[in-house]
């Protein structure tokens, strides 16, 4: 029964689009690239990409707290820059895309296409001129900070910790949205705190997404989604993108068949309280990027549910088996959001 709903799941990622939403790939590369390893993401992620038939994949630039604020520019371009060589010698198989007419061609084509999105404006600093210069380089979307505070907003608590942080968006926070949406960039909230997501309400005109967040609901983390949060989102037409982070899941990645159970469970509840057509796949897989973080204490974090992106198998093999419906399916594991960059792409 388990091969027959494996083969199952496999036709249908081979037959319908697959998008993973958010991915510190730009982040890794950029490390491991600094430390002399080449061909990083043919060595470490294309061959699990292949076995998932996944389609696009967004690379999220991430900076973490240790180069901020004076290497932040110089770090979240050099990741960008990173990332794009480090494609190069397997762009007949996966690359940066940066428009429709980019994206349809890989599809066609069958390349993996990557976009780019930045974790928080922090780079920025506080000048918006910036923004464009990041669009400029290929950056097609973004969230307004990560889990601390900018000159744009303040994020949520990081997801091992719980308590509330209160205040929204800044002044300048609000010109982001509009210059973002002037500028054809999507918007992300994955990260906001409560006050930030209602501000976004009231001053964003598209629709917006939440990359990498689970439901509240099923397990109570700031950096998952309230149920009015959820419809907002599905009620702008956005989507929500399933996290497999253990931490914000709400189980132990060591608890394999209770923590697919768990993953399950807040798919099932996003398709529930969303709507079919807005909840997606967004796995914010860190191992990788953890593993090549230089650190005191060498032992690397492991939260991720799925070992790696050929488990994404595994995953859809379990909702079907739980019986979830395979036109429901083919939206979650990509259809959505599919539909979604093509309607913000220029």
């Amino acid at each position: 029964m388990e091969e027959i709903l494996l083969e199952w799941a496999k036709a249908i990622h081979r037959e319908n689009p697959v998008v993973d939403a958010h991915l510190d790939l730009a982040a890794e590369v950029y490390a491991r690239r600094m430390y002399g390893e080449r061909d990083v993401v043919e060595r470490y992620y294309l061959p699990h990409f292949e076995e998932a038939f996944l389609n696009i994949c967004v690379s999220s630039v991430f900076v973490s707290s240790r180069d901020l604020p004076e290497r932040g520019l110089h770090t979240a371009v050099a990741q960008i820059a990173a990332l794009r060589e480090d494609l190069e010698p397997v762009s007949s198989r996966i690359r940066v895309v940066t428009d429709l007419s980019g994206l349809e061609e890989s599809l066609r084509e069958g390349r993996i296409a990557v976009l780019l999105s930045l974790e928080g404006l922090d780079p920025v600093g506080a000048d918006l001129y910036l923004l464009r210069a990041f669009y400029d380089l290929g950056v097609r979307g973004a969230g307004l900070t990560w889990s601390r505070p900018n000159a744009f907003a303040r994020g949520c608590c990081k997801a091992g910790e719980m308590y509330e942080i209160s205040g929204g968006l800044t002044g300048l926070g609000r010109e982001a949205v509009a210059k973002m949406e002037e500028l054809g960039m999507y918007l992300d909230v994955s990260h906001l705190n409560n006050d930030g997501f209602a501000d976004v309400l009231e001053c964003a005109s598209r629709p917006f997404i939440a990359s990498h967040s689970n439901a509240w609901d099923v397990h109570p983390n700031y950096r998952n989604l309230r149920e009015d949060q959820i419809k907002a989102i599905a009620d702008r037409g956005g989507v929500i993108g399933l996290n497999a982070c253990g931490t914000i899941a709400g189980v132990s990645p060591r608890q394999r068949e209770a923590a697919l159970i768990r993953l399950c469970q807040h798919a099932e509840h996003l398709v529930a309280r969303a709507g079919a057509e807005h909840a997606g796949f967004g796995f914010d897989l860190c191992n990788g990027l953890s593993a090549s973080t230089p650190r005191i204490h060498f032992e690397a974090e492991e939260d991720d549910i799925l070992a790696h992106h050929g488990e994404v198998l595994s995953l859809s093999a379990a909702l079907l088996e739980r019986g979830m419906a395979e036109e429901v399916l083919t939206g979650l594991i990509g259809g959505n959001f599919l539909r979604y960059f093509r309607s913000v792409l220029r």
